[in-house]
């Protein structure tokens, strides 16, 4: 725990806090997870008043897919293991961090912890210091929309049916997660199957693949 609190910048007047924060549910009935409803709440605004300063020409639109490439269940989980919670994070036999979304829930509960150890301005500090890079990454002119969102835009364009997206296999167990999605398009004839460690996932890159062959199709 000693190198979480270095790679953070930040030492606990209350120790506690940060052992409750690395405390998932498979791990005991008293956890994380008030700590994570609290820190999501906090990295959504944080990061939100990052980007309104940061970008004070940019519309809502991009604001929000700015905030939301941010706080994505991929980059949490990303800052999880920059931070070192693959050592830190306490989980029931039998559970594992990979293919699920426990290292950025933990990261989240982390936040919250800071928040509740040292205050608002605290908190602020961390989250932008450890999200710095990444904001200083972000350009006006980035297109962030998922595959999803390009996919219905391009659909809604053309005039032609949107797709509907079919769970054909789902592995779910304690080691590993997988979504096997068809993403359908019976306007056009095509259907596209991907898998991904959610459904969410999964349908993106379905959507991808998708768009792949509506563009070879066109060629």
């Amino acid at each position: 725990m000693r190198s979480i609190a270095q790679k953070l910048g930040y030492i606990f007047r209350d120790p506690s806090l940060l052992d409750l924060s690395l405390t998932h549910k498979s791990s005991s009935s008293v956890n994380n997870e008030r700590l994570e409803y609290l820190g999501d709440s906090l990295l959504n605004f944080i990061i939100a008043d990052e980007v309104f300063k940061r970008f004070e020409n940019s519309p809502e639109g991009k604001l929000t897919q700015f905030r939301a490439s941010l706080v994505s269940r991929e980059l949490l989980n990303e800052m999880g293991k920059e931070i070192g919670l693959e050592e830190g994070v306490k989980i029931g036999k039998g559970e594992t961090v990979i293919g699920n979304s426990i290292l950025g829930n933990t990261f989240e509960a982390l936040i919250g912890a800071i928040y509740l150890d040292g205050g608002f301005l605290e908190a602020s500090r961390i989250v932008s210091s450890l999200f710095n890079d990444k904001l200083s990454a972000l350009s006006d002119s980035q297109d962030l929309k998922d595959s999803k969102s390009r996919l219905q835009e391009h659909l809604q364009k053309r005039g032609d049916d949107l797709p509907y997206y079919e769970l054909v296999d789902e592995e779910n167990n304690n080691q590993v997660k997988k979504f096997t999605i068809v993403c359908n398009l019976e306007g056009l004839g095509l259907s596209a199957e991907a898998v991904g460690s959610t459904r969410k996932k999964a349908e993106i890159n379905a959507a991808e693949r998708m768009l792949e062959l509506i563009e070879l199709k066109n060629d």
